[in-house]
């Protein structure tokens, strides 16, 4: 009988933690769907969104969602190691769950080379990797991480991929020739490009990091005073006499008797 009640609710406390993921996962997925259908195509003030990466704010929601609902779900598992499992999971699910985005950009990236040049996926992958190796030394999803960090615009097919240093050459001096006005050195624009989105990711990874542990011990913590034991309430029992109210009169001392002798 123990052993049954053990095992529905490990899962349970499984369920509920996929639906936790699925939520979280969905939240990004459709607030960065709607980012790029639409507000990173306002005139002007798009590409600084999509530069500043503003639809990472819904980090703050994501995974406010995600802490409070392992903690509340902390109750169906054993008392020996509850909160130690649900946060072991936290610090794998996080990095995973705020890459979601990045993940759906990239796997974006390979098909629209593939559709230009018109291959399949998985050649188009092999092209792109090609290019990631050549311009940062890493593959797949890390070296498309780490040069988007560097360097924002992607190329979407062969002859673009050829002259990409050409590309980014000609983004460079767009940056320097707004640098004019501002009269910082060239060296200082190409240190600021290099490590601005860098700095926009840490950020935005603090951001959902500080927001998991916040509402993960808050669930925590609503589930430790749900579990303290009150009081019984008994009520008040009339008393069955009236006691009389104390005086302040002096008990009179009765002096013994004197007895005559024989």
């Amino acid at each position: 009988m123990r052993f049954s009640k053990l095992l529905s609710c490990t899962l349970l406390y499984i369920f509920i933690t996929v639906l936790l993921i699925f939520i979280a996962v969905s939240i990004k997925a459709t607030s960065n769907l709607i980012a790029e259908q639409f507000l990173y195509k306002i005139i002007i003030i798009g590409d600084l969104f999509d530069i500043l990466e503003v639809v990472e704010f819904v980090n703050v929601l994501v995974f406010a969602i995600l802490g409070m609902g392992f903690g509340l779900a902390t109750i169906l598992l054993p008392k020996i190691a509850r909160q130690q499992t649900s946060a072991v999971l936290l610090i794998i699910l996080v990095p995973l769950i705020f890459s979601t985005n990045a993940i759906i950009e990239y796997n974006t990236w390979i098909s629209a080379v593939a559709a230009k040049q018109k291959i399949s996926y998985v050649k188009a992958e092999n092209l792109t990797n090609s290019f990631l190796n050549h311009r940062v030394g890493l593959d797949g999803f890390f070296g498309y991480y780490v040069y988007t960090a560097q360097f924002p615009v992607l190329p979407t097919s062969e002859d673009d991929i050829k002259g990409v240093e050409k590309l980014e050459q000609k983004v460079r001096s767009q940056f320097f020739s707004v640098n004019k006005l501002i009269g910082l050195k060239p060296e200082i624009i190409s240190g600021l490009l290099a490590t601005s989105r860098w700095m926009i990711r840490i950020f935005y990874f603090s951001l959902a990091v500080v927001a998991t542990v916040k509402h993960f011990h808050e669930g925590c913590r609503e589930l430790a005073k749900k579990a303290k034991p009150t009081a019984p309430y008994f009520p008040p029992v009339a008393p069955r006499f009236k006691p009389r109210p104390p005086t302040n009169k002096a008990v009179p001392q009765i002096r013994p008797r004197k007895t005559s002798s024989p």
